[in-house]
């Protein structure tokens, strides 16, 4: 019982002296979850993926500013990765192909997706690769 008073105790005074910001670092999450689905079941698909830390970044300026990151992603395949939310403020797949024959095949893009309006901190923001089986009609969603 005494324990459960001096842990209850601390939880109380330890935010108060250290200030408002620790306690909130602890409880709201900092990082955004990025997954990259392939729904095709025969061909890899490669992505291009561009994030940058200003989710005001002109759409324009994203691929000559941001970060990028390429994958390939075999059939039926998934990719991820984690950045925290200061870095990750806006994310465009910029280009992404379905690797029919040889590296060549339909392409597809996204539009820009931005912190505060599309995705907050603490999301998993899934953009999945899809096709019919005519194969031009390759599509990413989010």
């Amino acid at each position: 019982m005494r324990k459960w008073i001096g842990y209850t105790v601390i939880a109380g005074v330890l935010p108060w002296l250290m200030g408002c910001d620790v306690l909130m670092d602890i409880l709201l999450p900092s990082t955004v979850t990025v997954s990259l689905v392939n729904d095709s079941p025969d061909f890899d698909v490669e992505v291009v993926l561009i994030y940058h830390d200003d989710e005001d970044v002109l759409e324009l300026v994203l691929p000559e500013v941001g970060t990028e990151r390429e994958f390939t992603i075999e059939p039926g395949g998934t990719a991820t990765f984690i950045r925290d939310c200061d870095v990750l403020q806006a994310i465009v797949i910029d280009d992404a192909d379905l690797l029919i024959i040889g590296g060549v095949g339909p392409e597809t893009s996204s539009d820009v997706l931005r912190m505060g309006e599309d995705f907050e901190c603490g999301d998993e923001i899934v953009f999945t690769f899809t096709h019919s089986d005519i194969l031009l009609d390759f599509e990413v969603s989010y």
